[in-house]
């Protein structure tokens, strides 16, 4: 099914304002993410040592591509050594454990020479099969990782397919004090001549057999990986754009043609809202609000009404909107 639309839910403050007055969309490092299991899918170690050599030497063809950029300059040759020293060291006193040796390495061009020097010994490789396979492995995994989506720079901008899940509105929308945009992909029309690849997220508990796959498969992988969150996430119904980069994208103020404002947002943020929508030349075409439904623990979405922003000093030709108040 071809998807027309997705929402986001916003706190109402100065990156909104930002991000309204210069039409933009936010695509973020996956990593910033709040769960931590999020573009790291859990997988099963593999009991089979062949398959865990052929996806060493996946990884080795692939470090071997940065020859250039380590031999480029002193430095990074310098770095290279300091880096075998340590992992010679650690394989001679069976040092190897997530405690001593972390992959966490923040500055790329340091992880690059990390692993160029790991994956050129197959010594170390010899040394953990024997006495760590089960370390060896856990590295691997998130080595590929790192080469696949982080060393890419990978930016994903999340969406959702429901406006009125209250645990979304209490996250990421100041608990019901925020405001949730209709985003319609028609009119979305990224300006700097790119496309981005929409994904419908898939919760699933089970681990990948990440040990399974073929080089080829590997090297296509990414997109499972990017879509794969815990099921316990199920509730936020999330899409996602993904592209190459990170930051703000600018897109098409077309796009924009419905808000909803939270339970809990007030008179006087609502009526901001929308007349920065309407100085900015924004086409509003349905104005809502979630109300607590009295029967059920759910949120219902209807049709703003002038009470709804009563109070606010409101002057209704002032905000551009294409149909009338009840």
């Amino acid at each position: 099914m071809k998807l027309e639309y997705f929402y986001k839910y916003y706190t109402i403050n100065q990156n909104l304002f930002s991000s309204l007055i210069n039409n933009e969309l936010y695509f973020t490092n996956p990593r910033n993410f709040n769960d931590p299991f999020d573009s790291y899918p859990r997988f099963n170690l593999s009991s089979d040592v062949s398959k865990v050599i052929e996806f060493y030497n996946y990884l080795k063809i692939k470090v071997q591509e940065f020859s250039s950029l380590i031999n480029l300059n002193n430095e990074n040759k310098e770095k290279l050594e300091e880096f075998k020293n340590v992992l010679k060291t650690l394989s001679e006193l069976n040092l190897f454990s997530e405690d001593l040796y972390s992959n966490e390495i923040e500055n790329f061009n340091d992880k690059i020479i990390e692993l160029y020097a790991f994956y050129s010994d197959d010594k170390i490789l010899q040394k953990l099969l024997n006495a760590n396979i089960e370390f060896l492995q856990v590295k691997m995994y998130y080595d590929y990782i790192f080469l696949l989506i982080d060393y890419q720079k990978t930016g994903i901008s999340c969406g959702s397919l429901t406006p009125s899940c209250p645990l979304m509105w209490g996250h990421y929308a100041n608990n019901h004090k925020g405001m949730c945009i209709k985003y319609e992909f028609e009119n979305l029309s990224f300006d700097n001549s790119f496309i981005p690849e929409i994904l419908n997220v898939n919760y699933s508990d089970k681990p990948i057999e990440i040990f399974n796959y073929s080089h080829t498969e590997l090297d296509e992988l990414r997109f499972t990986i990017l879509s794969n969150k815990y099921s316990k996430w199920k509730y936020e119904n999330e899409i996602r754009l993904i592209k190459k980069g990170q930051g703000l994208v600018k897109i098409n103020r077309k796009s924009i043609k419905e808000v909803i404002f939270g339970c809990k947002s007030t008179p006087k943020d609502r009526y901001t809202i929308l007349k920065l929508f309407a100085s900015l030349g924004y086409k509003i075409e349905s104005l809502k609000i979630a109300k607590v439904r009295p029967d059920k623990y759910e949120l219902s979405i209807q049709e703003m009404k002038m009470n709804d922003i009563a109070n606010s000093g409101v002057h209704l030709e002032e905000l551009n909107i294409n149909k009338n108040f009840r």
